[in-house]
């Protein structure tokens, strides 16, 4: 049987040894990632079963971070940790503690249980950047009049992007999209692969999507923004 392999976000030096040693000790290997940069570009090069998340790293990053942090983070299953230095203890969430209230167990389980179900994983390879794209977005291809939404993208690649919206998106959904920028007009077909809710986090609320089908003027529109 493979081995579990867990990804660990955390700036701190000192919390990283310790979280590397809780999830070794509880049957897993794992890589450590330094800022959530360094996730991703490890979770590209690397297969991984589930990431833990130290919660002062992921409070304390940039936006821009938080974006990438969470369209990550609603790939694989994580559990969101952080270290008491005065007590030198790994601590829960209180949303991880509504499940158990002891740490060990719970990374046992979450490692054991949760991970080793879920089948190892890399993110997309495409190279993703950081810039806002103004676009309208609708529910039907058609555009009608009074049915498009404003919106910008705050990252993007060659086959999707994220996008802020307050709206709230089902996984799997059809939308289409129409970016200002593009020479190409003609809506793109998008499928919904994550959604953020507004509320939920200190995060931009939005959606991950993936593009279905792209004309060759808008595959050079945005190969030349991405590689900008």
């Amino acid at each position: 049987m493979s081995e579990i392999r867990i990804l660990i976000v955390v700036k701190d030096a000192e919390t990283a040894s310790a979280y590397v040693d809780a999830v070794t000790g509880s049957g897993a290997a794992c890589d450590v990632a330094h800022s959530f940069q360094d996730m991703s570009e490890l979770a590209t090069e690397r297969l991984y079963n589930g990431i833990v998340v130290d919660v002062l790293t992921l409070v304390r990053c940039s936006k821009e971070e938080k974006a990438i942090a969470y369209e990550i983070i609603n790939l694989f299953p994580v559990l969101r940790v952080k270290w008491e230095p005065r007590q030198k203890k790994i601590k829960l969430t209180p949303l991880e503690q509504s499940f158990s209230p002891d740490t060990d167990s719970a990374l046992r389980f979450f490692i054991q249980t949760r991970c080793k179900a879920f089948p190892a994983r890399s993110l997309r390879k495409d190279k993703r950047k950081l810039v806002n794209l103004n676009l309208l977005y609708c529910r039907d291809d058609r555009f009608l009049d009074g049915e498009a939404h404003k919106s910008f993208t705050i990252n993007l690649s060659s086959s999707g992007a994220f996008l802020h919206t307050m709206e709230d998106f089902r996984l799997g959904e059809k939308i289409w999209l129409r970016f200002l920028e593009f020479a190409d007009q003609a809506p793109i077909e998008a499928t919904v692969c994550w959604s953020l809710s507004w509320g939920v986090s200190r995060c931009i609320p939005g959606a991950g999507v993936k593009f279905e089908a792209l004309s060759e003027s808008q595959k050079q529109d945005l190969e030349r923004i991405v590689n900008l």
